[in-house]
């Protein structure tokens, strides 16, 4: 993946826009820079977003290999801050870390049905804040954690994953929407 467009859109971003807040990503500064709701929709009015809108959507669309139908929905910049805690990210979404350290910790619903799912989730929203990820024994609670690496996206396809971003971290999340307009594993 190219992240060369990410980055100038993340500097960009950070100089010259206000950060937000959102319900996904608490205590980090947000910039977002395209959300598809069923009622609405936002582009950023930033410059350098229109120049480069496309180019990073190719980038995500070829990541994951994408057909014609299927949307993403979501492009956000996040800055993570000392108190940073994230929501458990769901099925076929991603995260691009442009610096800083993170740990992931992704659940593996390979067996489970309905009921162990719904466990499993709830699971990942008690542990949305760790304070040392690294030290958890994810294999106790069907997951597997590791280092987020800083030359590939974290994009686990069906699956939902926590995120824990050191202070000062920089990262992109994004969504896509499947075909027929439905998200994808609408069990989350």
């Amino acid at each position: 993946m190219n992240y060369e467009p990410f980055r100038k859109l993340a500097k960009e971003a950070i100089r010259y826009m206000n950060p937000e807040n959102d319900w996904r990503f608490i205590h980090a500064d947000t910039y977002a820079f395209y959300n598809l709701l069923s009622y609405n929709t936002y582009k950023c009015s930033l410059p350098l977003w229109k120049e480069l809108h496309q180019v990073c959507f190719e980038e995500i669309r070829k990541q994951h290999n994408l057909n014609p139908d299927d949307l993403i929905d979501n492009l956000l910049l996040a800055v993570a801050g000392e108190h940073t805690v994230c929501h458990p990210v769901r099925p076929h979404s991603g995260i691009i870390t442009l610096e800083g350290k993170a740990y992931g910790a992704v659940l593996k619903t390979a067996d489970m049905d309905e009921k162990e799912f719904h466990y499993a989730k709830l699971g990942m929203y008690r542990r949305m804040y760790c304070h040392s990820p690294s030290l958890v024994p994810w294999q106790s609670y069907n997951q597997f954690g590791f280092e987020v690496s800083l030359d590939k996206p974290l994009a686990p396809g069906p699956a939902i994953f926590n995120y824990y971003p050191e202070p000062g971290t920089i990262f992109f999340y994004y969504g896509i929407k499947g075909d027929k307009g439905q998200r994808y594993g609408t069990t989350y």
